[in-house]
């Protein structure tokens, strides 16, 4: 190559971007987030490096979320040296734009935790939605926390049956609808307090209504923890179980109940 080409190939590559290379995260930010199905596990291999000028020792691995499966192909490393973390996520019941921070703990106290980052994107196969009595269910709810809902708790007096009630909204993204739309094609449920019924909206959606099965017969007190299960016609989740917890109970109104803390096992009554 002649003196004047070459320099004409350096001035190219000069202004070309540099992308640096991504540690302690999948991508670089949520914007480049994987998308992922529902029923597909992620799973990706994250670039760590030790930011320390001396060798430390891995103590623990440690994330954000129980469903998260971890391995590092190293636990002692030199300084600023690199290894892998192999990351895999359960998906089920997710939909929308994912984050979790892993931190990885060193043996020396001095040394502060090496913190990575993950993002991705699940496309849910069916989308489980809790409705407020204000919300139009024709729409999926826009608050996060109103999204990917599977399990409700409720508590009532006996005498005021018109307090239980749920309007979960069943729906699925363009690209996940089963051929002829989303159905419903039953409900499972063995207990007495609750009945359940479901209509198919213009959208496509199905609206999933919970109430009193016999509001004119007050429900026997206790604290119950149930399963319901919805039989779908998606072919990648045919079975969507949802937990309702529900206190009845005269002093109902002075107890507090968390949708994600199951009651103790003393107080359940199946």
């Amino acid at each position: 190559m002649s003196r004047t080409g070459l320099l004409s190939l350096l001035a190219v590559l000069a202004a070309l971007p540099i992308t640096a290379a991504v540690e302690n995260a999948n991508v670089v930010g949520p914007e480049q987030a994987p998308l992922v199905r529902e029923n597909v596990p992620l799973a990706v291999v994250i670039t760590v490096r030790n930011p320390n000028d001396r060798a430390v020792r891995v103590r623990k691995i440690d994330s954000s979320c129980t469903c998260t499966t971890l391995h590092l192909a190293d636990h002692f490393l030199l300084p600023k040296a690199t290894t892998t973390l192999t990351v895999s996520v359960d998906n089920a019941n997710r939909s929308g734009p994912q984050h979790q921070n892993i931190s990885i703990y060193l043996t020396d106290p001095a040394f502060d935790a090496i913190e990575a980052h993950l993002w991705w994107q699940v496309r849910g196969n069916v989308q489980v939605d809790l409705l407020s009595a204000q919300m139009d269910p024709l729409q999926r709810p826009t608050d996060r926390a109103w999204q990917d809902i599977y399990r409700y708790s409720t508590k009532a007096r006996p005498d005021e049956p018109q307090r239980l009630s749920k309007r979960i909204r069943l729906s699925c993204p363009p690209e996940e609808a089963p051929p002829g739309g989303l159905r419903v094609i039953g409900i499972d449920y063995p207990g007495t307090i609750w009945g359940f019924t479901h209509v198919t909206q213009s959208d496509g959606s199905i609206l999933l209504t919970a109430a009193a099965r016999d509001p004119a017969q007050p429900p026997d007190e206790g604290l119950r923890h149930e399963k319901v299960v919805v039989r779908t016609n998606h072919p990648d989740k045919p079975a969507i179980t949802l937990e309702f917890v529900t206190l009845i109970a005269k002093n109902a109104g002075q107890v507090a109940l968390d949708p994600n803390v199951p009651p103790p096992a003393a107080l359940q009554k199946e």
